[in-house]
């Protein structure tokens, strides 16, 4: 180990690569759940799908809250062990809502989710910063979002089998959990730990100056509302998917699970193709393409006239969907080599940002109009987000590695 920076000079396995895609994999998890018995959850405590989405809201502002909190506690803390608490705190979440009596305490205690997600996610990415070359960082990243569509695909099936035999609660809590506990093994055997003694002599001032770098970097910034806005057109299907399908087309809860297998694997091809073609594109130029490419399909997806192409067109959204968030992640990531960990957290705000924006939108335009409004202001704010990164976004090491 290299005393003066910390970093771990060593070449981690594929078992670590494993336990941070089924991390990554985990934060997913109880969204999922949730979009696809959204209606039932609905019926269960006297609320519309669009209120019902609102727990989807709820926990995006906690996650927003704690993912800048975790931008100071990532310079402090070792990024292992704030992974490793996330993890236990998404099984704490799962576990209380399986006995919540009101649509209320189920808000407050899947929020708990939330918070785990900013405790996981960033620090996922910070350790890909720390352990893995610059050259391979994409690829890495790419893999971890694999596995995130790997886990939903796993976890759609589970969820729709378990809660037909015995109800949404138990589903939640017997998806999440095992998988959860597993992970967090893995995590703790397979992750090297990091030390940075400089860390304790450093002042006060010392943990928010990473706040101060990227409000003063116009890329950093540009970078993180792309992210927003392109999360947001990709999460108007985890949130809504399941329950546009089903009320506009009429398709069944089964058949709905069927779809949400051949979702994640387009999402994994096209998150495994980003690092090959970020060598050919650049990050820059492959973010706002994929972005740009996600929007339009989104337009298109959600005023279909059958089923059918709605679904196709929506497996091609999940395809660009899978390459955007791998190569904006990485674009992310190299913005502020000296703040990998407040960079995260703060992409990790971004990410929830952009869960919340189309939860809160979604239960505004639904109440008053419907879906295809509803795909159409969501399919305009991906385009808007593509050219952001297009206009705004610089890669930093573009004339390095080429």
């Amino acid at each position: 180990m290299d005393k003066e920076s910390g970093r771990v000079d060593c070449r981690i396995g594929r078992l670590t690569i494993l336990s941070f895609a089924l991390a990554r994999g985990v934060t997913n998890l109880p969204g999922l759940v949730i979009s696809l018995l959204l209606i039932e959850i609905g019926k269960t405590f006297g609320v519309p799908v669009g209120i019902a989405g609102q727990l989807t809201t709820a926990s995006s502002i906690l996650a927003i809250t704690f993912a800048v909190l975790m931008g100071v506690a990532s310079v402090r803390y070792n990024h292992k062990t704030l992974l490793a608490c996330g993890l236990l705190l998404y099984v704490m979440s799962a576990s209380l809502t399986y006995f919540a009596g009101s649509f209320y305490l189920m808000m407050i205690f899947f929020s708990l989710s939330g918070i785990a997600n900013a405790m996981v996610y960033p620090m996922i990415n910070a350790l890909i910063g720390e352990l893995i070359p610059i050259e391979k960082r994409t690829s890495a990243i790419g893999w971890t979002i694999a596995g995130l569509a790997l886990t939903y695909l796993v976890g759609a099936l589970a969820a729709n089998y378990v809660s037909s035999i015995l109800g949404w609660r138990i589903a939640l809590l017997l998806i999440v959990t095992p998988i959860t506990l597993v992970t967090l093994v893995l995590v703790y055997l397979m992750t090297p730990r990091i030390r940075n003694d400089s860390k304790n002599a450093m002042s006060f001032s010392g943990y928010f100056g990473g706040y101060a770098e990227i409000l003063k970097n116009k890329s950093a910034l540009a970078c993180l509302l792309g992210t927003i806005l392109g999360l947001a057109t990709w999460s108007l299907y985890l949130v809504y998917g399941a329950s546009f399908w089903r009320q506009v087309y009429g398709l069944s809860r089964g058949f709905i699970s069927i779809v949400m297998v051949i979702l994640p694997l387009s999402y994994i091809v096209g998150s495994l193709l980003a690092g090959r073609l970020t060598e050919k594109l650049g990050r820059k130029s492959l973010s706002a393409l994929a972005v740009v490419l996600l929007g339009a399909c989104t337009l298109a997806a959600f005023s279909a006239p059958f089923a059918l192409l709605s679904i196709g067109l929506s497996t091609v959204s999940s395809f660009f969907a899978g390459m955007m968030l791998s190569v904006s992640t990485s674009l992310t990531l190299e913005q502020l080599p000296r703040y990998k960990g407040t960079m995260m957290s703060i992409h990790s705000a971004a990410t929830s940002m952009g869960s919340m924006t189309v939860a809160i939108l979604g239960g505004v335009i639904l109440l008053f109009s419907n879906y295809s409004i509803f795909g159409f202001v969501m399919g305009l704010i991906g385009i808007i987000g593509a050219l952001i990164f297009f206009q705004y976004a610089k890669d930093p090491t573009q004339t390095e590695i080429r």
